[in-house]
């Protein structure tokens, strides 16, 4: 993907979450998808975290988070939406699956999200890398492979494979 598309999707991107974080202020619900609902949720459950951002986020335009000094909020609140869209419509369902064996391990929900978009993103990264398409089949693999570890040793068993990819 060129530079120039990849700006125009940031911006696409940063004026939904600033129009739905506005709605969501304002709990305006007219013309709002089921879509659109969950990220506002979502938008809302990071308020304290990102609220200024939220407000500035039309006017950020093509500005870079650098991944090795600052945590990208816009990418945040579209994985954990991801996650949600992914859990609302059960599809694919070992996300459903694996969602329910972090939370009988007493697993907080929220964390629980994060795990999940952690093993989405490593997928997702590859695409925009490689230019692969999404390995679909991969990621339910690795739903079902890790539903019945510990949670806390997951992160660890995901940064040992992608060790071993390298």
């Amino acid at each position: 993907m060129d530079k120039d598309m990849q700006n125009a999707m940031r911006e696409i991107s940063r004026s939904r979450i600033h129009k739905l974080w506005v709605k969501a202020k304002n709990n305006d619900m007219e013309g709002v998808t089921e879509e659109d609902k969950r990220t506002m949720k979502v938008i809302l459950e990071h308020e304290d975290d990102y609220a200024e951002i939220y407000d500035k986020a039309e006017s950020m335009g093509d500005y870079e988070f650098d991944p090795e000094t600052e945590h990208n909020p816009f990418l945040h609140i579209t994985m954990h939406t991801i996650v949600e869209n992914q859990l609302a419509e059960r599809k694919p369902i070992e996300v459903y699956q694996f969602y329910l064996a972090m939370r009988q391990k007493k697993y907080p929900r929220h964390d629980t999200i994060h795990l999940i978009s952690n093993i989405f993103i490593r997928l997702l990264f590859r695409v925009l890398k490689y230019k692969e398409p999404f390995d679909l089949e991969q990621y339910k693999f690795l739903l079902k492979k890790y539903k019945n570890r510990k949670p806390e040793k997951i992160y660890d068993l995901l940064d040992q494979e992608d060790e071993e990819e390298e």
